[in-house]
Parts: C-alpha cells; structure tokens; sequence
C-alpha cells in the first residue's frame, strides 16, 4: 500500500480508537470510581475525578456557559497536549515492533485529539466567539455536551462520538430539554411555535 494510504488508513483508525479511550476514560474514571483500589486511590484519578465530577459539573449544571477566563485559569476545561503525548507512549510501544506508519501516527493524532478538544470545549464554555462557533456542526456537539451535564451517565464524547455510538451512551433530550437548550442559544427558536419532530430535525 503507498504511503500516503497507509497514513490516511492509520489517521482514522486510531481516530476511532482514541474516541473509544476518550469515553472510556471519561465514564470510568472521571465519573465512576474503580473498583480496583491501586486504581481508584491514585492520587491523580482522585484529582482528576474531583476536578471533572464534582467542580466541572457543579459549575455547569445549570448554565452552559458563562464568561471568557484568561489562559491559565481554565485548567478544569483544558487537556494537556504533552501529558497526552507521555499517555501515547504504552500503545506506541506496541504498536511499534509491527507498524512504523501507527507508532509514528498514533502521538500524532493524541496531539490532534487534545488540541480540537481544548478548541471545541473552551468554545462551548466559554465562548469567544471563534469562526466555527456558528456552524450547525458546533452547535450539534454543543447540544450534544450540554446532555452530558445533564445526565452525567451519557454523551462522554466531545467532538468525535463514535465511543457514544459504540457503547450505547447516546443521550435522547425531552422536551424540557429542547427548550432550555434554545434559551441558552444551542439550537434555533422555532417559527411556527410548537415542539414537533420537524423542529428537532431542524436543530
């Protein structure tokens, strides 16, 4: 296969595989507390769980989003590209021995992953207003967030969902829902003033 295909075939399967630990690590660890104590009383997970579950989610429960912070002050909403690069390193390890194309790509698309993450996440919570803040692709992944502080049991994906899809976390809005999601600016206003099927299609 030419290089070039090999590329693109790695760049999407580990896209796949790092939205798979994306979710896995966002259910299990950041929501859940593991039943294995070396795991579950580590001090990061502990940090991690505290950071995410309890402050995170406190702070957005209600109101999506709120004012921009300076840089800095946003550690609770951001990843850290190059712990996630030191993250890469056990499954670049194994991947190594048998691919040279995934070990190089799978860091590669870690560093993506983060990066995009931290782009769409700041933007959904405290938005400036960048150039895809509009998109009706951004406000799909916002409503799609926005479920994820309501029912912290689903949508634990942020921009890449297929981990939603394959383990079944894919949560269904109520009516309530639709509504609030409209008063906070994450799907259209409706024109002819009911809550059909049509207007849900239309969001």
């Amino acid at each position: 296969m030419p290089l070039f295909l090999q590329v693109v075939a790695w760049f999407v399967a580990l896209a796949v595989v790092m939205s798979l630990i994306e979710h896995q690590v966002h259910c299990r660890l950041m929501h859940k507390k593991p039943r294995m104590a070396w795991i579950r009383d580590l001090k990061p997970r502990i940090k991690m769980f505290m950071s995410h579950a309890v402050e995170h989610h406190t702070q957005y429960r209600k109101e999506f989003h709120d004012e921009p912070v300076p840089h800095g002050e946003d550690r609770g909403i951001r990843l850290n590209p190059f712990e996630g690069l030191l993250e890469s390193l056990p499954l670049t390890l194994v991947l190594a021995p048998f691919t040279t194309v995934g070990a190089i790509m799978f860091p590669v698309v870690v560093c993506l992953h983060h990066m995009t993450w931290n782009l769409v996440h700041l933007e959904m919570h405290k938005p400036r207003g960048t150039f895809f803040s509009k998109s009706r692709l951004f406000k799909r992944l916002a409503r799609h967030h926005y479920l994820h502080h309501r029912y912290p049991d689903k949508n634990f994906n942020v921009f890449l969902l297929v981990g939603d899809y394959v383990f079944g976390t894919m949560a269904k809005p109520s009516e309530a829902d639709w509504a609030e999601m409209r008063r906070q600016g994450l799907a259209p206003q409706l024109t002819g003033g009911s809550d059909g099927p049509s207007a849900r299609v239309a969001a």
